[in-house]
């Protein structure tokens, strides 16, 4: 792999990760307002309404934008499967504003460990850097916090753009951000749909971020770590 110009990154579970995760966050703030639940109890229904959410839109569309009241009226109806499936009795209002606010807070997120040397080893390469990211409007406030701001040329939000990966145009704007070809670049996520088959949709070169080698035997171009990918630029 040579000739690049330029790296893209996913974020969750690429970059950062959340801690504690987000089962003890959301049986913390259940417990909070109404019963008592562990995080084992939430962690499979929290699975299972991301998944069901995930179905209500079509791959490529911007989930935010889906409903009425955006970014939070989506987090509100993903809360809401949580608690239905949970039996649990909490209003969803209230338990929405206390999650709302927790996961806003910097100290929840965790950059791996080999995120900064890596990136800072790819400036030093004098490689364009971006990210590619599915989440909502606040990703850039936590990247500020985390300190990681300065190291993108861009950052591009689904909420913000109004698509989502795997979707063509949230990629080609990037490249179009960075002033790179797409066969000049390489995309770096651990979702096989929306990262890998994503950037490769579009011509860029993609690796698949498998930190627990759940995909080893499917045929992807996988490193467990990020700076296993400039040793193999």
């Amino acid at each position: 792999m040579t000739g690049f110009r330029a790296l893209t990154f996913d974020v969750g579970n690429t970059l950062l990760r959340c801690d504690p995760p987000p089962a003890e966050i959301y049986a913390a703030a259940l417990g909070r307002h109404g019963r008592p639940v562990t995080a084992a109890e939430v962690e499979p229904v929290f699975a299972a309404a991301w998944t069901e959410l995930q179905t209500r839109t079509p791959p490529g569309v911007d989930r935010y934008g889906a409903l009425p009241g955006g970014e939070r009226m989506w987090w509100g109806a993903f809360l809401r499967e949580v608690l239905a499936r949970l039996d649990h009795e909490a209003d969803w209002r209230p338990l929405l504003d206390d999650l709302w606010a927790a996961f806003a807070r910097p100290e929840v997120w965790r950059l791996y460990p080999e995120v900064r040397p890596t990136l800072e080893a790819a400036r030093r390469r004098g490689l364009r850097l971006g990210v590619i990211s599915n989440w909502d409007r606040r990703l850039p406030e936590i990247l500020g916090h985390l300190g990681l701001t300065g190291c993108f040329d861009t950052i591009t939000v689904s909420a913000i753009e109004g698509l989502e990966k795997p979707a063509p145009a949230i990629f080609e704007r990037t490249l179009a951000r960075l002033g790179v070809a797409a066969r000049q670049a390489v995309h770096i996520g651990d979702s096989p749909l929306e990262d890998y088959r994503g950037a490769e949709g579009v011509g860029m070169t993609a690796l698949l971020v498998d930190r627990s080698e759940d995909f080893a035997c499917d045929g992807y171009r996988t490193v467990s770590r990020l700076d296993q990918a400039l040793e193999l630029l």
